[in-house]
């Protein structure tokens, strides 16, 4: 088997993304491996080795090494107020009040257990320190999943740190046991980090030097979000992580210097591979460092035993190794932009390279490397970032140079901590580069280039982009391939394409996301030519912005930049907050109140936006789009509080009716219950599901089938009430919440309409892997058919009949 590494690793990744999205019986799984194991020792025996049985073998694997990579003994003790005793194992910067920790746990409830590390987020104590042996009492949590698809998952991404449970406690339950005889392991790493930062903030200023140590610590935290946003937008996220760059250059320049001094070529590799594997511990072996240290310790073995070395072979044995270590680094950023950035360069830069022939220099050789890493990395930039920038090429030709050579005189600085006079000349000499670096990338992003905003695609989308770089970069010849078969290839994805294309066109329904914005409303409006957003989210405590956290995001996320429309029921945080920041950041038509706010900022931020402000009253008709309106039915008064002042309408579409209430209370829904005269399909509880809210008179009027609550979870109001929901139940309304099902989609068509939960009980379901292909099988064999239908018809359409020669 040719490269064999490379062919595993593809169903060994299959199986541990089976093990993720499917339920799998665990004991089923391990008697199919241990069968296979069986099967492929027998054949061993017979010297006949199948290699299907080997790729059954690594997909079984896949997913039982998935299966066990999910499995915690901590979750056994959610919601269980217990003891708890544990090693710190890393400090995460914080706040002056507010710090979070990773600690190793090894004894729970008077019972030492097997070490399982959790996050530990602690309010109001002095700063706990690597390796101190603590004790602590509290409550363990899950942790919080996306509510929303496709936007950010807590849960996932700390299992990718082998962390399934969090706890949040005060300082004084919290007793240090032991703080002086700390582990030799523990008193490097924390060396290590003190020095680094000592280091970088004695001889730069404050923003490089935490530019320098968030780069080499590996932890863009120390970084301002503000930084780390140009970074990202500029297509540069990947120089905030130790990468296999910082290790070439830091190995390189290691090498270069042990050469120079005369020193033996395996002592040299010895004491280079030795420093890159020591300094991957001390900062924790991230997925990209660790991808690289094995990557590197091939690469020089290989040159001591005058073997040759398979690049292609080594990256997919280093996925190998850490998918067995941790399967669910398979959904680490870092570690997929890490091995998607080194096969792209492995595979696309050498063909990007002879289209400069016959330019042949460092420049066009930097500008392959560059460009295959963009062309490779574009479905992971647009899934993560949903953004494509221009100039994000000239970005990395000027700004990788300027960062490689300032990683070496940071790592200079690091070896001279103790060189007062030393340090200060290369600390001038780094400051200045780095203002440099700083200077560009400020011009860089000022230039008046519009990105691309895209959507996130769907996972067959970048198999697909794959499969056709593939085809150009002449990797897949489909020259060689059966002729018959290209065609039916063809044909099949032009068709389906075009059922694909016919079906958007002819597609009339609407849609409805009411996006869980926590205690707060906002509702995505989709018709067939335009978007609109009813409401923004946002909240009354604390500093974090809804609407830049979930509501932006997910629009993002769905390719949305522009809305035809904004509307505002009224002016409460928990619905207005992020109006100043989407006028700013996406292109909007019109913004609709039924008044204008009081607060000063809020106001200027309209009238200074580009979006026309039109004011509504009762009785007006907004056609959104064929066939659908929007009726206001409230205010029509202004003696009302701002509650009982919210915008009241009714979407009408297909013969659909929703009415949309914002948090209008008693008084208000007494007011307006003889307006509303047409059957009422959906409603929007009123005001989160307060018990000022939702009358029995009300709902004995409108008697709607289905309710929507838009709530946060655990919050302070207790919303929504049990008295509230007893009122719909006993309507027999089929009641939703976004607290414990996320996301709510309404999809309406010309027949009827349909409800789509994100959660359930509060998690997202896991389907049964029969289930699933029993209720999927009719899709499944009719795309069979339809293949198997193309083959026979080209097939014939290619046959010519038998050749009649004239003997005559």
């Amino acid at each position: 088997m040719n490269k064999p590494f490379s062919i595993l690793i593809v169903p060994l990744i299959m199986g541990v993304l089976f093990s993720h999205y499917f339920e799998i019986n665990r004991y089923f799984i391990f008697i199919l491996l241990s069968f296979v194991i069986v099967a492929l020792i027998y054949n061993i025996i017979k010297n006949a080795i199948n290699q299907r049985v080997i790729l059954v073998l690594f997909f079984l694997l896949g997913i039982f090494i998935g299966i066990n990579g999910d499995r915690s003994l901590l979750i056994n003790n959610i919601d269980k107020r217990l003891d708890y005793m544990g090693i710190v194992e890393e400090t995460i910067k914080g706040e002056d009040d507010f710090n979070k920790y990773i600690v190793s746990v090894d004894y729970a409830d008077n019972k030492s257990i097997m070490k399982e590390k959790i996050i530990l987020n602690v309010t109001g104590n002095d700063r706990l320190h690597i390796g101190e042996r603590i004790y602590f009492s509290g409550e363990l949590r899950l942790p919080k999943e996306n509510t929303n698809p496709r936007l950010f998952n807590y849960r996932l991404n700390l299992k990718t740190e082998k962390i399934h449970t969090t706890m949040s406690i005060k300082g004084h339950s919290i007793t240090v046991i032991n703080s002086e005889n700390i582990a030799l392991k523990y008193r490097l790493k924390s060396k290590f980090t003190d020095t680094i930062v000592n280091t970088f903030n004695t001889y730069l200023s404050e923003k490089n030097a935490s530019l320098m140590t968030g780069i080499f610590l590996g932890q863009s935290s120390y970084l301002s979000s503000e930084d780390i946003d140009v970074y990202r937008d500029m297509g540069l996220a990947h120089l905030l992580a130790v990468s296999g760059l910082h290790i070439g250059i830091i190995s390189g320049f290691i090498s270069f210097v042990l050469s120079n001094l005369g020193i033996k070529r395996r002592i040299n590799i010895i004491i280079t591979l030795s420093t890159i594997w020591i300094y991957g511990y001390l900062i924790g072996f991230p997925p990209s460092i660790l991808r690289s240290s094995i990557m590197f310790t091939i690469l020089y073995y290989s040159q001591l035993i005058h073997e040759p070395y398979d690049s292609i072979n080594s990256l997919s044995l280093a996925m190998f190794i850490l998918l067995i270590i941790n399967p669910y680094y398979i959904f680490n950023l870092g570690f997929q932009l890490s091995f998607a950035a080194t096969f792209s360069i492995l595979i696309f830069t050498p063909r990007i390279r002879q289209g400069f022939y016959p330019f042949k220099n460092k420049i066009t050789q930097s500008l392959s490397s560059i460009l295959g890493v963009q062309i490779g990395l574009l479905p992971f930039q647009a899934y993560y970032f949903n953004n494509i920038n221009l100039i994000s090429l000239i970005a990395n030709l000027i700004i990788i140079p300027i960062i490689s050579f300032s990683l070496i005189l940071g790592f200079l600085m690091i070896i001279f901590t103790n060189l007062h006079g030393i340090n200060g000349l290369i600390g001038i000499i780094l400051e200045n580069l780095l203002n440099i670096e700083g200077i560009m990338l400020n011009w860089l992003n000022g230039i008046n280039i519009n990105s691309f905003k895209v959507f996130s695609p769907e996972i067959i989308t970048g198999i697909i982009f794959y499969i056709i770089l593939f085809i150009i970069f002449d990797l897949i010849n489909i020259k060689k391939l059966d002729k018959i078969m290209v065609k039916v290839v063809a044909v099949y994805l032009i068709l389906l394409t075009m059922i694909n294309i016919y079906s958007i066109i002819n597609d009339k329904s609407t849609e409805l996301h009411f996006i869980d914005v926590g205690q707060g409303d906002s509702i995505l409006i989709r018709t067939k030519r335009a978007d609109y957003l009813m409401d923004t989210g946002g909240s009354f405590f604390g500093d974090y912005n809804i609407a830049e956290g979930i509501t932006i995001p997910y629009l993002e996320k769905l390719g949305i930049n522009k809305l035809e429309g904004l509307f505002i029921t009224h002016f409460d945080a928990d619905h207005s907050q992020g109006v100043p920041l989407i006028l700013d950041i996406l292109d909007v038509r019109y913004l609709f109140s039924t008044y204008l706010p009081d607060d000063e900022e809020m106001l200027n931020s309209i009238k200074s936006s580009d979006a026309k402000s039109i004011i509504l009253k009762e009785n007006d008709k907004l056609k959104l789009d064929d066939s659908i309106t929007l009726d206001i039915i409230w205010p029509n008064t202004s003696n009302l509080d701002s509650n009982n002042s919210s915008m009241v309408s009714i979407l009408r579409t297909n013969g659909t009716n929703i009415l949309l209430t914002g948090d209008i209370e008693r008084e208000a829904e007494y007011l307006i219950k003889d307006k509303i005269i047409d059957d009422i399909h959906i409603i929007k509880v009123p005001h989160h599901g307060s018990n000022t809210s939702s009358t029995d008179e009300f709902l004995q009027s409108i008697r709607p089938q289905d309710a929507i609550i838009q709530v946060g979870r655990n919050n302070l109001y207790n919303h929504p009430s049990d008295e509230v929901l007893n009122r719909y139940n006993s309507l027999g309304a089929a009641v939703y919440r976004t607290d414990n099902m996320g996301l709510v989609k309404v999809i309406i068509d010309e027949n009827d309409y349909e409800i789509e939960t994100y959660l359930k009980d509060s998690e997202k379901p896991k389907p049964n892997l029969s289930t699933y292909i029993y209720d999927n099988i009719v899709y499944l064999m009719a795309y069979v058919l339809y293949f198997v239908l193309i083959y026979i018809m080209v097939k014939i359409s290619s046959y010519k009949g038998d050749e009649v020669y004239d003997l005559q």
